[in-house]
């Protein structure tokens, strides 16, 4: 069993109390994070999000989240994080002026220009730079920065070790996920165009948004065919090269986070964030109120997590049973066209 990072007892450094951020895939998913242990919800604009439109929320449903939060003292924030086009700029920028006279309180981007440009217009908004926009390195770091970024998504290829040589220089708020890859992937997310090779198609909706199915980036669906099964060959040359890996996923899947939180609490990451827009609402919620108990009992000063090693190792396991039935379904459908 792994041993804590600190003695129980020890107190934690004076960093202000870290927010728990869980994501809000529907209506029901965000009300119900936010009543089980959940600072702060992230909910996706239907078109807008980079997820299938039955992951996002329609224009009533957005309403009404920010509206709990306003009058609950949790905060919403919003993932508007598509590239537009050039004559899809005013609609992007009108979809966030909306939200913020709403009063959610922070916006994930992943486009420099958008961000630029909503900085200089809404200057009470925190800007979030979405894991989508692919970080890489604290030069990456900087440029955000620069634009107007209050608050950096840590890449989960990253430990400890990244979070120690950046921390200090970073000069935004870090922001973790609360899971982490094992290993390397082949795939950088937020930098693969590769759904586009299977399957695109254009449907333009009542306000002239171009729903671009197949381009997550640009507003439609990833049809996650990094999680299918793939030969990988060395030399090809029309397939004729030497297969050196066989069965190959180009993305490794991320597993759930424990041992590691004392220590990025310790290193100043001042948000947790829960992925799984996609997941049930039923594992979204024990979840959450699982990441609450623990975040709790640190910040007590108590970092002896042993106690719940068995719950989070079932968790781990719903998790990953979930994500390979929604894999598979995706790739399914990609490769039927």
């Amino acid at each position: 069993m792994p041993v804590s990072l600190q003695q129980q007892g020890q107190q934690t450094t004076n960093q202000p109390p870290v927010k728990l951020m869980a994501p809000g895939g529907t209506r029901e998913m965000a009300l119900a994070a936010l009543e089980h242990g959940a600072d702060s919800v992230f909910v996706g604009p239907l078109g807008w999000s980079r997820r299938p439109k039955t992951d996002e929320l329609n224009d009533a449903e957005m309403a009404e989240v920010i509206d709990y939060g306003v009058h609950h003292d949790k905060d919403i924030r919003v993932a508007i994080n598509v590239m537009p086009s050039p004559r899809e700029m005013g609609l992007f920028l009108n979809k966030i002026e909306q939200f913020a006279k709403l009063g959610a309180q922070g916006v994930m981007l992943c486009d420099p220009g958008c961000m630029r440009e909503v900085r200089a217009r809404f200057p009470e908004l925190e800007i979030h730079v979405s894991v989508t926009a692919g970080l890489f390195n604290r030069e990456d770091i900087h440029l955000y920065r620069e634009l107007g970024a209050d608050i950096v998504v840590i890449p989960y290829r990253w430990g400890q070790t990244e979070i120690e040589q950046i921390r200090d220089q970073a000069g935004v708020q870090l922001e973790a996920f609360l899971f982490q890859t094992p290993e390397r992937s082949w795939i950088c997310p937020g930098r693969c165009y590769a759904s586009s090779f299977f399957h695109i198609a254009h449907k333009n909706d009542a306000s002239d948004k171009d729903h671009f199915i197949g381009s997550a980036s640009r507003g439609g669906s990833c049809h996650r065919i990094c999680r299918s099964d793939w030969q990988m060959m060395q030399g090809a040359e029309n397939l004729g090269g030497e297969l050196f890996a066989e069965r190959q996923n180009l993305k490794a899947s991320p597993e759930l986070l424990l041992w590691e939180l004392p220590r990025y609490l310790e290193l100043g990451v001042s948000r947790l964030k829960i992925p799984g827009r996609e997941r049930s609402v039923e594992l979204v919620v024990a979840i959450t109120a699982f990441y609450r108990r623990v975040v709790d009992q640190i910040q007590r000063g108590n970092h002896d997590l042993s106690g719940f090693e068995a719950e989070w190792q079932a968790l781990k396991g719903r998790w990953e049973g979930e994500k390979r039935k929604r894999d598979s379904k995706q790739v399914r459908l990609a490769l039927a066209g």
